[in-house]
This record gives structure tokens, C-alpha cells and sequence, in this order.
């Protein structure tokens, strides 16, 4: 990971950055028909591959010794005994188990499951963001193409844009358990606003 030295070095590290995605979404929409809109499911996999191994490496697989069948972070001791069960668990672990077969976990080895869980939870956010950010700058490059590229939106544009994320977001949150997302009340309550701000 570079380090940043100033607020200069800051500014160009992240134009630097900038450059870099732009360049990616380029690639994108030159390789993968249809995209941002359209994503092929094997072209989705390939950059999933990509996202966790690069989320691989910005957090390595942890080493846990299995005392009386709890799983905790191994000592430099325990790793270096032979005797002491031990497990390295990361990315490529925790995606080695099929869902059925990750399910099943939560039954018979739920102390692993947990570990695991936390894992593939936090995989799964950073590989949707990252195909976010290039979604998003696919979508530019497409719109300063097309010389559609809107620099102000009004009210009601930004309130529609807004909706239309959190529609996504809360069943994303409901499917993984958050009980205060609530898809059809979220629709119901839309509906209500654009009524009300409507009149």
C-alpha cells in the first residue's frame, strides 16, 4: 500500500487512481457486450475472481488453532506445534464450500460457520462496490461520449436517482437479515411520497 505525504501527493495519487478506473471501464465496455447494463454471468465470475483476489491480499487467510472446538487466532507457539489443530481460513477457504454445502455448516460446525460467515459477508460487499465504481464509470464514459453527461439534476431527478438506489439497497439488506429493510414498504412508502409531492 503507497503512503501519502502531503495533501499535494493525496491529490495526485487519487487523479492517479481516477485515471486508472477510468481506463478499466474503457476495457469494460470494449470487452463485454451490453455493459454497464448488461453483464454476462461468466463475465461477472472473471471479475469476482479478480475482486477477491485482490481482496485477498489487502487481508491474508488468518490462522486459528481448534481448542475444545472453539476456533481462535493460532500464537506464533500453537503455529509452530505440531500437536495444536489448526486451520487457515481466507478468502479461498471460505468460498471453497458451495452455499448448500456453507449452509449445512451453520448445523454441524457452527463455531467455523461464524468465521466463515464473516468472511463471505464482507467478500460480498467489497466485490458489489467494486463493480459498482466500474459501473459508474462506464456510465460516464458513455454519457461524455454521447455528450449526455448531466452536471446538475433537479430536485425530483435527484429524489428519483435516490429511490432507485435505496430500491436496491434494501433488498440486498433484507435478504441478508437486516429486519428494519422492508422491500414492499419501501415500495408503499415511494408510492406515498411521489403522491404527496406530487399534489
Amino acid at each position: 500500500m503507497s503512503t501519502i505525504s502531503s495533501l499535494k501527493d493525496l491529490g495526485y495519487q487519487q487523479a492517479k487512481t481516477g485515471d486508472s478506473l477510468e481506463t478499466q471501464a474503457q476495457f469494460a465496455l470494449e470487452k463485454i457486450a451490453g455493459f454497464p447494463e448488461d453483464l454476462p454471468s461468466e463475465a461477472k465470475d472473471a471479475l469476482y475472481d479478480g475482486y477477491r483476489l485482490r481482496y485477498s491480499e489487502r487481508k491474508p487467510a488468518k490462522v486459528y488453532a481448534v481448542v475444545n472446538d472453539h476456533y481462535v487466532l493460532a500464537t506464533p507457539e500453537q503455529i509452530k506445534n505440531a500437536k495444536v489443530e489448526k486451520i487457515e481460513v481466507g478468502v479461498a477457504y471460505a468460498f471453497a464450500y458451495s452455499s448448500q454445502e456453507f449452509g449445512k455448516m451453520k448445523n454441524t460446525n457452527p463455531a467455523l460457520h461464524e468465521i466463515i460467515k464473516v468472511i463471505r459477508d464482507d467478500v460480498a460487499d467489497y466485490c458489489s462496490n467494486r463493480l459498482g465504481d466500474l459501473k459508474r464509470a462506464a456510465k460516464k464514459l458513455i454519457a461524455k461520449k454521447d455528450g449526455t453527461t448531466r452536471t446538475t439534476l433537479d430536485f425530483a431527478q435527484s429524489m428519483l436517482k435516490a429511490f432507485e438506489a435505496q430500491e436496491k439497497s434494501v433488498k440486498v439488506k433484507q435478504a441478508k437479515g437486516d429486519t428494519t429493510a422492508n422491500s414492499a414498504k419501501f415500495t408503499l412508502a415511494v408510492k406515498s411520497f411521489w403522491m404527496t409531492y406530487n399534489k
